[in-house]
């Protein structure tokens, strides 16, 4: 007869297997759809094959903007549906609400840029439940306080942090290079501009510390255990 905490970690294996399984579903289809219609039309908008999309930079930041083209100044002046604040690459187009920038590209290089970059911290949160169901099972089958079990626990934590850290900033840096080539001429410190779009993922930053932590504590307390255990 299996133990409560045996059947206990029996149904959080099966939870976490399940969610597993759901997560990489939902994740399959979205590449198929991405790799099949291309681009923004992966969510259903628009239609455009290839379409990519990203934040446009603010006016300032790109060279030739109103503020240092006259005519362009009074083309905006004389009419609402005249021209952007800045010049646009050659098949870019304004998606309001702005600011975004869209172009339907059907290269490569860009798609791979852009599609990487949608599936960035994807990736690193599926690599993290296939990482938290290996440590369940080893848990399961060693018991909570085994060596490690404290390991990879640590492992974990430090993966989710580093991991989702890195791939926002990849994200951002992505980004910045689909916007700059659609502009027309470049923009004024790009790295600054990536900074400025960087979303800090701090819910996994929090998760991922947190994990690091309670694999310390754990530690402490199969330590104390084991000393318990020789003391008597």
């Amino acid at each position: 007869m299996s133990s409560p905490r045996a059947s206990s970690l029996k149904w959080t294996v099966i939870t976490v297997r399940v969610l597993l399984a759901l997560f990489v579903a939902v994740t399959a289809y979205e590449i198929g759809r991405a790799v099949v219609t291309g681009g923004e039309n992966a969510f259903g908008s628009r239609g455009t094959q290839s379409l990519v999309c990203a934040t446009g930079p603010g006016a300032l930041s790109v060279p030739g903007n109103f503020t240092e083209d006259s005519r362009l100044l009074a083309a905006m002046d004389a009419s609402t549906s005249g021209p952007f604040m800045y010049p646009l690459a050659q098949g870019a187009e304004v998606n309001e609400p702005i600011p975004q920038l869209c172009r339907d590209d059907s290269s490569v290089a860009t798609q791979l840029l852009y599609q990487s970059s949608r599936f960035a911290t994807t990736a690193v949160l599926l690599a993290g439940l296939v990482l938290l169901e290996r440590l369940i099972s080893r848990a399961r089958r060693e018991g909570g306080f085994d060596v490690a079990v404290v390991a990879r626990l640590r492992f974990l934590g430090l993966f989710l942090a580093a991991g989702t850290l890195v791939s926002s900033l990849y994200t951002a840096i992505a980004e910045t290079g689909l916007a700059e080539s659609m502009v027309a001429t470049t923009i004024r410190r790009p790295w600054e501009y990536a900074l400025h779009n960087w979303s800090l993922p701090w819910a996994f930053l929090v998760a991922g510390i947190g994990l690091v932590v309670m694999a310390r504590v754990v530690r402490v307390g199969a330590s104390m255990r084991e000393e318990l255990e020789g003391t008597v």
